[in-house]
């Protein structure tokens, strides 16, 4: 939503604790009806970025801790929060088995064109919150619905590290900017259109097969990415 997002920019200039202009002269100054931004400021006091004293205002929310992601290793969402002190909570947890879709079975390559692949969809919740929607596909020669039913705590890739059979090497990933489609805002329970990182990820075992292809949507405020990159040889001059 395009007046989400530039409120949430103005944001960005203010500071913890700064009160938001009155709502006539916000909303004149953003060009919208009161109406219009009333409805998108009661959408940031739900996701914690605002506050509202009755009578008095509303107001910059503390900033909330990020779980900062290193990009360098692979590591759930779970351990990282944890190292946090924050606790996850997996909601609208779905799992299914169904047959491979045409870009699956090149991704994948499997034996048979005909395998099935396990996708594993849930919302991550921090503090009551949904921060994060995950979708796993794995093919089910890795990867049981009994194995997930049973011990699913956010992270397929934990599931998978456990599985001394099949031995894990590393990861590709790629990170986009993306708009929230009507699917997404719904899981995360934001408008359409708000902006969010995307991270899709191929992680690959020793032999070069690869045995899981994620999905990850993360709603900005939570998260903060670093890579730690070499240095390259200088230029001669």
């Amino acid at each position: 939503m395009e007046l989400e997002n530039s409120l949430i920019q103005l944001l960005g200039t203010l500071s913890p604790g700064d009160r938001l202009p009155p709502e006539p002269d916000l909303a004149r100054q953003l060009g919208v009806s009161r109406a219009m931004l009333r409805e998108v400021v009661t959408g940031l006091v739900e996701r914690g970025l605002l506050i509202r004293r009755q009578g008095i205002g509303t107001f910059v929310a503390s900033q909330a801790p990020f779980i900062d992601f290193g990009l360098e290793v692979l590591e759930s969402l779970d351990s990282l929060a944890k190292r946090k002190g924050m606790e996850t909570e997996v909601l609208e947890l779905e799992i299914r088995s169904r047959r491979m879709t045409a870009d699956e079975i090149e991704i994948f390559n499997p034996i048979e064109n005909s395998a099935n692949v396990l996708e594993v969809s849930r919302v991550i919740a921090i503090n009551g919150k949904a921060v994060a929607y995950l979708v796993d596909n794995v093919p089910e020669i890795y990867l049981a619905q009994a194995d997930v039913k049973s011990s699913i705590h956010g992270s397929v890739y934990d599931l998978l590290a456990q599985k001394k059979e099949i031995p894990l090497s590393y990861s590709r990933t790629d990170i986009l900017a993306i708009n929230a489609d009507a699917e997404t805002s719904r899981k995360l329970k934001i408008g359409e259109g708000t902006a969010l990182i995307l991270l899709t990820a191929q992680l690959y075992t020793t032999n070069g097969r690869i045995v899981d292809y994620s999905i990850s949507y993360f709603v900005p405020g939570q998260f903060k990415f670093h890579v730690m990159r070499r240095l390259g040889r200088p230029t001669e001059w």
